[in-house]
């Protein structure tokens, strides 16, 4: 694939993105689908499917270092509504790509506002854990938009967020829920053949940059403050969602 100004501004998307989800736990994906619609350097399907992939390595590295942090209560219990999410998102994803790719753009950008929002909230955790019926059902929700976007991060984190867990224990599940949800994600696209010539591709180019993203992450993670970073993803998403509105 030869390198000009599209690649180089995919690849510049992928860097921002993978950083800020090794940093945070999400917003990889919401950053790289939203940046490459709004400015037009790929479709929604095909960038959706090379996130999944990116999504996927960016995760098994992340958890390299975090697996034993993992609640598997949380992850199983979620799960469950998470597998036929991603599914039921999938085949949305097919219905609206056809006659109704302006409403499919439309709502990417009210989910990225929307995730913005539920990221500059940081709201406070609850006094107990989330009954099972409410993690299967913020899975679902997940699923959803991961099968619809490549992107379902934001109820999943609104949920792990709101536990009275340790961090270490919220980004290292969250990290786990991303990567059952990619795999299933990906495995199903795979199975359609729809990881093409061009998703492949940009994978193998991104793939290096993920890797350096990550690890850069571990550096950065001790001198940004959580407050500055999540001011920083705020307003990032806040732009990219309302020009897809507005465009």
């Amino acid at each position: 694939m030869t390198l000009d100004i599209t690649s180089v501004l995919f690849l510049l998307l992928v860097f921002v993105g993978a950083v800020v989800q090794s940093l945070t736990g999400f917003a990889m994906a919401l950053i790289i689908l939203g940046g490459s619609a709004a400015l037009g350097l790929a479709g929604i399907s095909e960038t959706a499917a090379v996130i999944s992939i990116l999504s996927l390595f960016n995760t098994g590295m992340a958890l390299r270092y975090n697996y034993q942090h993992i609640n598997y209560s949380l992850l199983k219990t979620s799960s469950i509504g998470l597998i036929p999410g991603v599914l039921a998102g999938l085949f949305l994803l097919e219905y609206l790509s056809g006659e109704f790719g302006e409403l499919l753009r439309i709502s990417l950008g009210v989910m990225i506002i929307a995730a913005g929002i539920l990221l500059f909230l940081k709201p406070m955790p609850y006094a107990k854990p989330s009954g099972p019926p409410v993690q299967g059902l913020v899975g679902l929700l997940g699923g959803l938009m991961a099968g619809t976007y490549g992107a379902g991060g934001a109820p999943l984190a609104y949920l792990l967020y709101r536990q009275p867990l340790e961090f270490n224990i919220i980004r290292a599940t969250l990290l786990s829920l991303f990567a059952v949800s990619t795999l299933v994600r990906t495995i199903v696209v795979g199975a359609f053949g729809q990881l093409n010539s061009t998703v492949l591709s940009y994978v193998l180019l991104c793939i290096p940059i993920v890797a350096l993203a990550t690890l850069a992450s571990l550096k950065l993670g001790k001198f940004v403050p959580d407050t500055m970073l999540r001011k920083f993803v705020f307003i990032l998403l806040m732009l990219v969602g309302t020009f897809l509105i507005v465009k």
